[in-house]
């Protein structure tokens, strides 16, 4: 059985707005996709440059970006099983310094 693609959306913050280029993407990815599957969807949709920033060599979630879906934060254990629905917003942020 074929899985259907569904979309949500993406939001990038920070640094990741930029490297992006929007603010916010419609992000078409398969049917019942976990965060970890998005992330590497988005990735590849937004080039080499913002890939190096979301996902490690081997697929994971980068530890350093803050992860929430729906306003609920996201634990990067959680990634892989975490599934997305729908109309599910994908909020991306970068790690902050500062003092």
């Amino acid at each position: 059985m074929k899985e259907r693609p569904m979309e949500i959306i993406v939001q990038f913050e920070a640094q990741l707005r930029h490297v992006a280029g929007v603010g916010q993407a419609v992000v078409s990815v398969p049917d019942a996709c976990s965060v970890a599957d998005a992330l590497r969807t988005i990735a590849a949709q937004f080039g080499a440059t913002l890939a190096e920033r979301l996902v490690t060599a081997d697929g994971m979630a980068q530890r350093s970006v803050l992860l929430f879906v729906n306003d609920q934060t996201i634990a990067h254990a959680m990634a892989a099983r975490h599934l997305l629905k729908a109309g599910d917003v994908l909020l991306l942020y970068p790690p902050i310094s500062g003092g």
